[in-house]
């Protein structure tokens, strides 16, 4: 029996794109979200990452305006910085910083409760999407052939209900529950692919100085194997920087407030402990730990008609890299894509879904993947990774006396750029004589006054 309506479970970034996207196919769209859900752009206990830097990368950026014309300057508006990733920023590179240069390789930061906030209220335009917030999702209704609703339970009173639907999304994230029910009903395993760096990282939001009009980014890089700690600067919303480090295993930082000035100190470069040494803290420091490179493969199963998967609870990648806002917005498109078809909902459309979203999430593995797995010498890499790992040294050496070498790289990272390019001789042949004769830039990023450092 066709109701006519889509349950997204989770309100998650990926969970509010797919809610639009659903929204042109189904007259009822239902939203679950076990936390309760703030009017503007707090913090929430179901999103403990949210409280870390959450850089957009540029494909992000674009397709997010695509998707929601206007988003963009709205984010503005609400206090997110444009920033231009080359000339906005200062990039540490092991062996000294880039030299900054105007660019259109622009995109926006600020917390990532901004970013959610700017798309829910969108969606809270939408008279066919509800938000049904403090439910959880507690089971699929149906069997192993076909799914036809969500079990559910308000948090408020205890009560319980049964809604049924067309179609059930999971986009609830990491602790996804889609992997046991599946099992429960009889399904089989679906299989998970893991690799795990044992990164780490501490934040804290600060003040920005008054009268700063400087650089809106400072990246002090890790560089794996040998150097397994960096943290970020980025400027964001209310005339603040939040700070986040991360450290692999014993070079983990601390989450007191007088251990990670102390580890930050420790960094290649000890900027920005000096910077913000003098700088008003307004928050205290908040650690994460979950981020293991993760990959549940429902491509490679046959899963019931009217249930499909997106976002973290397929594919979450190591925060560290920044793409999951990007890939999660990626795969909601991609979704948008397949619900023109005609048997949309049935068991071998969700085969077809699950194995192009995989095909959509293998760069941004591989790229995550890739260089985590030079921390860990148990994960197999393939050999091309083993292979190309020295040459992505190099530019990182390279880029800081090529502006055309850097371009590129940032371009590739941003997943706005063909990571072929990285080969073209424009790149290589500068990359090869950064190793035949090294240079080192001095260009050092200018602090401002106030802190007299």
């Amino acid at each position: 029996m066709l109701q006519d309506h889509a349950i997204v479970i989770g309100a998650s970034i990926s969970g509010l794109i797919t809610a639009h996207m659903l929204s042109h196919h189904y007259g009822r769209v239902s939203v679950l979200e076990r936390d309760s859900l703030p009017e503007a752009g707090d913090f929430r206990a179901g999103v403990p990452q949210g409280r870390h830097v959450h850089l957009l990368l540029i494909r992000g950026a674009r397709e997010l305006e695509t998707l929601f014309p206007g988003i963009n300057q709205e984010l503005q508006d609400l206090g997110a910085q444009a920033v231009d990733m080359i000339n906005d920023c200062r990039y540490y590179l092991k062996n000294g910083w880039t030299v900054p240069q105007p660019t259109d390789l622009k995109t926006l930061s600020a917390t990532r409760p901004l970013f959610d906030w700017a798309i829910r209220r969108r969606l809270l335009q939408n008279p066919k999407i509800q938000f049904l917030a403090q439910h959880d999702a507690l089971n699929l209704i149906g069997n192993s052939r076909h799914i036809q609703g969500v079990q559910v339970r308000n948090r408020q009173d205890g009560s319980e209900q049964s809604l049924h639907a067309d179609l059930v999304v999971d986009t609830s994230g990491r602790n996804s529950k889609l992997a046991e029910w599946l099992v429960e009903l009889g399904c089989g395993k679906v299989s998970e692919t893991v690799l795990d760096a044992k990164l780490g990282y501490t934040s804290r939001l600060y003040a920005k100085p008054e009268g700063w009009n400087e650089w809106k980014g400072l990246f002090v890089m890790q560089q794996p194997p040998t150097i397994p700690k960096g943290a970020i600067l980025l400027e964001v919303e209310g005339n603040r920087w939040i700070v986040t480090g991360g450290g692999v295993n014993h070079a983990k930082p601390p989450t007191d407030e007088d251990g990670f000035m102390q580890w930050l100190r420790e960094l290649p470069s000890p900027i920005l402990a000096d910077l913000l040494s003098k700088s008003q803290p307004l928050s205290p420091t908040s650690g994460y730990g979950r981020t293991e490179n993760r990959q549940r493969h429902y491509d490679r199963m046959q899963l019931p008609a009217g249930v499909i998967a997106l976002g973290d609870a397929v594919c979450a990648f190591n925060p560290v890299y920044g793409q999951g806002i990007s890939t999660a917005t990626l795969g909601a498109i991609l979704l948008g894509t397949h619900l023109k078809e005609q048997d949309r909902g049935s068991a071998a459309w969700g085969q077809r879904f699950q194995q192009a979203l995989a095909k959509n999430n293998q760069f941004p593995w591989e790229m995550a993947s890739g260089e985590d797995s030079r921390y860990d010498s148990s994960f197999k890499r393939p050999f091309f990774s083993k292979l190309i790992a020295p040459y992505f040294d190099q530019i990182n050496q390279a880029s800081l006396n090529s502006n055309v070498v850097f371009s590129e790289f940032i371009k590739t990272i941003h997943m706005i750029g063909n990571p072929n390019a990285l080969f073209h001789p424009r790149v290589f042949i500068p990359v090869l004589l950064s190793k035949i004769r090294p240079k080192y830039s001095d260009a050092v990023p200018n602090l401002p006054l106030q802190v007299n450092v």
